[in-house]
């Protein structure tokens, strides 16, 4: 029996759509890229002998062979377009972050139940190998009750990058809309909204023209949850920090998927996604009476884990792992830190 396809088009073919989106559409069985949108090139049909560039977002949505729309546009066009999108009964999944504010969320959440289409953002980043093994230390117990949980994105550039819309005063731009979504949805999958939220969002180089800093502080009933990230971390710090009342977890480095390309052959690799031992996370911890010290295996990372539920999603008619109310709640704790930082108050959700 064969596969059903799921017949794709991309909306702009950046860097992320060139390195995450279309290698997983490309290498999954039931996935096929039919057209993608470039505003003046055909970088897509080069990649991809069979897909088709476009100019236009209605030739794009007026194909209708297409099921599901990927949009990778700036952060500030992803309302319209995936209202287009819905309204030309199109299943879509849209680049992180979801939208630029809470409003335009609802209205694309409610649309997408009037047509009954899927709506689902890119949260990729809850199948990084080291966030996986977060969860499952965090539910075998070992660290006792929770105290405290630290979670980084750290970087070092230290100049405005020209032409770069991610560093333009333009909304959705600015570190808070790019790497603040990967690290509030994690902590939303491991412990649920917060009580109260406090929020320090900086530009710290001289001629930063959007913020290139932020510490969120989160705070739940026992537990303390701090996010950051910023441009001007020349020594990395760890990218996961956790202590309990049993004892404490500590990771360093980034999800290992970034360095190996996204193709069929790797992907099928039971070392894809691997992380090398060096950065293994370490416990030390007393638990059943035993004490625990030494490294904790980091399980593989699984980005197409996303596009492989998007498949099933679609196909059976089931909620996906990344629901739009998901993104939502996300895009409102941003929005909360934001006046958080404008009062340089504590805030209730």
């Amino acid at each position: 029996m064969s596969t059903p396809i799921l017949r794709a088009g991309i909306v702009a073919y950046g860097h992320i759509a060139q390195k995450y989106h279309a290698p997983l559409l490309h290498s999954l069985p039931g996935f096929e890229i039919v057209k993608v949108l470039e505003r003046n090139r055909n970088q897509a049909e080069i990649d991809y002998p069979h897909v088709q560039s476009v100019r236009t977002m209605q030739e794009l949505l007026e194909d209708d062979s297409i099921d599901l729309v990927i949009i990778t546009t700036p952060n500030q066009f992803h309302f319209a377009q995936a209202k287009a999108a819905l309204e030309a009964g199109k299943h879509v999944v849209l680049e992180k972050p979801f939208t630029v504010s809470t409003m335009e969320a609802e209205m694309l959440l409610q649309i997408a139940q009037t047509e009954g289409k899927l709506l689902s953002v890119f949260h990729n980043r809850r199948w990084d190998g080291d966030f996986k093994t977060v969860k499952k230390v965090i539910a075998s117990g070992v660290l006792g009750e929770l105290v405290e949980f630290e979670s980084r994105f750290d970087r070092f550039i230290n100049y405005q990058r020209e032409n770069y819309w991610r560093e333009q005063d333009i909304p959705g731009a600015g570190v808070l809309y790019d790497l603040g979504p990967h690290l509030i949805d994690q902590v939303l999958q491991l412990f649920g909204k917060p009580l109260r939220l406090f929020a320090d969002i900086r530009k710290q180089r001289k001629d930063s023209l959007t913020d290139d800093y932020f510490d969120i502080i989160l705070f739940y009933d026992q537990l303390k949850v701090r996010l950051k990230a910023g441009n001007l971390v020349k020594e990395l710090q760890p990218r996961f920090i956790i202590h309990g009342t049993n004892g404490s977890y500590v990771k360093h480095g980034l999800d290992a998927q970034r360095l190996t390309p996204i193709n069929a052959e790797n992907l099928a690799s039971p070392d894809w996604g691997k992380e090398p031992q060096e950065q293994w996370g370490k416990i030390s911890a007393h638990f059943q009476d035993l004490h625990i010290n030494g490294q904790i295996e980091t399980l593989n990372g699984s980005y197409q884990s996303y596009y492989e539920d998007i498949y099933h999603a679609i196909l059976h008619s089931h909620p996906p792992a990344v629901s739009a109310q998901d993104a939502l709640d996300t895009i409102e704790l941003i929005e909360l830190a934001i006046l958080s930082n404008q009062k340089m108050a504590v805030l209730s959700l």
